[in-house]
């Protein structure tokens, strides 16, 4: 259930500072990564997860479980990697996607899903396809350390 469907829901504007800004840690030793990251999930425990393990790794993180609040914060040239999951009510991660690199071209995606049948995202196979350093999926569940490296290597191209 996302935060927007169920009771003692917070408004759009509370939830997009619901992760914005957190900085809570839990003793990780942190790099010196200056790397702007955007995560999107309608999952909540996944988005606080990621955003904790990222932040944990020195990154800075803004992170949405609305995908329109997402959009509608987004500026161009703002985030270095965002990661989408592809599965979400309203707007899908693709159809997100494809909406931010209307905005900004040079954005990279890493794209998280549970789906294993892609056959219902048919129509946006040749633009989200892989492609090396810009664009990459990860099977849920994910694996922490795999989803840090791939962060590291997708930033360093």
């Amino acid at each position: 259930m996302s935060l927007d469907q169920g009771i003692d829901t917070p408004t759009r504007a509370e939830e997009g500072r619901l992760f914005i800004n957190d900085t809570r840690t839990s003793g990780l030793t942190k790099s010196s990564h200056s790397h702007k990251i955007l995560v999107v999930d309608d999952e909540q425990d996944i988005v606080f997860t990621l955003k904790t393990i990222l932040n944990e790794a020195g990154f800075s993180v803004d992170a949405f479980t609305n995908p329109s609040v997402a959009f509608e914060m987004f500026r161009p040239e703002k985030y270095e990697l965002i990661i989408l999951d592809i599965r979400m009510p309203g707007i899908n991660g693709f159809e997100l996607y494809m909406k931010l690199l209307e905005q900004d071209s040079s954005i990279k995606v890493l794209f998280l899903t549970a789906v294993n049948e892609f056959s219902m995202y048919a129509k946006f196979k040749s633009s989200v396809s892989p492609m090396s350093g810009k664009r990459y999926y990860l099977q849920k569940p994910v694996d922490l350390t795999k989803l840090l490296q791939r962060v590291d290597d997708m930033l360093r191209l």
